[in-house]
């Protein structure tokens, strides 16, 4: 019986652990190759930043649509619930504190980075075909602004918190204590945007990211980590836009 019982045990940490990499291995697998290869091979829609948000967002919905099924997630569902948790952030306090916590990170940690690694880099590999037609060449600027709000706005923080913190982390915490899997979960985050962006300019400040919505995760669920990402990618963006350093 008691040989019986390690196993289960044993069997249940090897696929939660095995689950947790191969979607970890997905994600930065999915978004690199869209983002440096199938951004070049499509006619440029607009300019290059409106190809880099469509190619992201073509990454994300297959992730999302493939793991989706074969977790059996409820979309319907999950939405509702991101839009309940916007709702009740905007409508109380509740997530002041974490909002503010998240501005503080972002606007201290990238000190640090530029200081600690801003000018380590990674080999960066793109596609060597760059596609040479253009299409709506004079719609980009309209096209890149609708497509940074939406993607990396909206539609980005729902697809990595799902990803992140509503599979990877809830997975870490079957096998491990909170604060651990909180903290890996984070890093391996922060360390996927070093792979993809070929830079460690913003690992501490998207660790950091990461560790907040992780918290808020565990708290609340998911979608209350999307419903702060959302904000702050969203409030990011449209003041990146404004200064023009988007």
């Amino acid at each position: 019986m008691k040989s019986d019982i390690t196993s289960s045990k044993s069997s249940s940490v090897l696929l939660n652990l095995g689950v947790s990499l191969a979607v970890i291995s997905l994600v930065i697998i999915g978004e690199y190759i869209f983002r440096h290869y199938v951004l070049f091979w499509m006619p440029t829609i607009g300019n290059l930043h409106v190809n880099d948000m469509i190619s992201l967002f073509m990454a994300y919905f297959l992730l999302l649509v493939g793991i989706g099924k074969a977790m059996k997630t409820d979309w319907p569902r999950e939405l509702a619930g991101i839009w309940h948790s916007i709702q009740a952030s905007a409508r109380s306090w509740n997530s002041t504190f974490w909002f503010i916590l998240l501005v503080l990170s972002i606007g201290i940690l990238p000190f640090f980075d530029k200081l600690f690694w801003g000018r380590f880099t990674l080999p960066m590999v793109v596609s060597p075909y760059q596609n040479s037609i253009v299409w709506l060449r004079d719609l980009a600027p309209i096209m890149a602004v609708s497509s940074l709000i939406f993607v990396n706005g909206v539609f980005v923080p729902i697809a990595e918190e799902y990803l992140w913190r509503g599979i990877i982390q809830a997975r870490f915490l079957r096998i491990l204590p909170a604060p651990l899997s909180i903290g890996i979960t984070s890093v391996l985050f922060s360390f996927k945007h070093v792979l993809v962006d070929a830079s460690w300019g913003r690992f501490l400040t998207l660790a950091a990211f990461g560790v907040i919505c992780g918290v808020v995760a565990r708290q609340k669920g998911w979608q209350s980590s999307a419903a702060l990402h959302i904000f702050i990618n969203t409030i990011a963006t449209v003041m990146g836009l404004v200064v023009g350093l988007v």
